[in-house]
């Protein structure tokens, strides 16, 4: 497996038109140039990836970057930044996050085991994908949970998702992780201890891997830290007691 290679990650954005339904392939292009050429208008590099009806009439879905995710009026007068649910007999759907279920599963499948900080159960039962940022304070209890979790046959893979950004201080601190020749050890000691052990010389490819998978977390939704996902992309949400998260994966008993 390899590594994706996600789009960059647009921090702020101005919505001011999107794509009517129906439109031909050449208003298609020229309305997504539009788009582009206004939500660019701060600065930032922008790309209209896709548009795409809502399960609301008159309102699309369009994904900015390949990252960011809105819903809109198809006149573009108004854009809705926040969730969407679907009120099913069951509970509220969060609509994004039930598309983004096969989006992430398709990515968890193109991970490179090798650029991964796994902490691997004997008896595995169940895998999970973690991103975390050792700064994050529940990321630091769940790893406090981990001998409990690996005990119970859950194996967590964790990715780096520097909240601040790949070049913040917890960033650097990731890539002294990814770079150290225990990333096991290391990232007990950045989370438990608050410092490495290791003496470690970062070199290029371990700020690379971070960056990447920050943008990889962009990707699948990743909004906080941790953020807990199924291999088939369903999200657990964030932090969970150990036994909790057990009973969740129908471990316990």
């Amino acid at each position: 497996m390899r590594l994706f290679h996600a789009t960059a990650l647009v921090a702020s954005l101005v919505l001011s038109l999107v794509l009517p339904l129906g439109v031909t392939a050449d208003e298609n292009a020229e309305v997504k140039r539009r788009i582009e050429a206004s939500l660019g208008s701060s600065g930032q590099p922008v790309r209209v990836t896709e548009v795409s009806p809502s399960q609301i009439p008159g309102v699309v879905e369009v994904v900015v970057n390949g990252a960011e995710r809105f819903f809109a009026s198809e006149d573009g007068r108004y854009l809705i930044a926040g969730d969407m649910y679907e009120m099913q007999a069951t509970g509220p759907v969060n609509v994004i996050d039930k598309r983004l279920e096969s989006v992430r599963e398709a990515l968890f499948k193109e991970l490179d085991d090798a650029q991964l900080v796994s902490f691997t159960a004997k008896d595995e039962k169940a895998e999970l994908i973690v991103f975390t940022d050792p700064s994050c304070g529940y990321c630091r209890r769940l790893q406090g949970d981990m001998e409990t979790l690996n005990n119970a046959g859950i194996t967590i893979h964790y990715l780096a998702y520097p909240r601040a950004g790949a070049d913040s201080e917890p960033g650097q601190q990731m890539q002294q992780i990814w770079c150290a020749s225990d990333r096991q050890k290391a990232m007990n000691d950045a989370k438990l201890r608050g410092r490495l052990s290791e003496r470690v010389q970062v070199r290029s490819t371990c700020g690379s891997v971070v960056g990447e998978q920050y943008r990889l977390g962009a990707q699948a939704g990743v909004r906080g830290t941790p953020a807990v996902f199924t291999l088939d992309g369903r999200q657990l949400g964030g932090y969970m007691p150990a036994d909790r998260l057990i009973e969740t994966l129908g471990l316990g008993g």
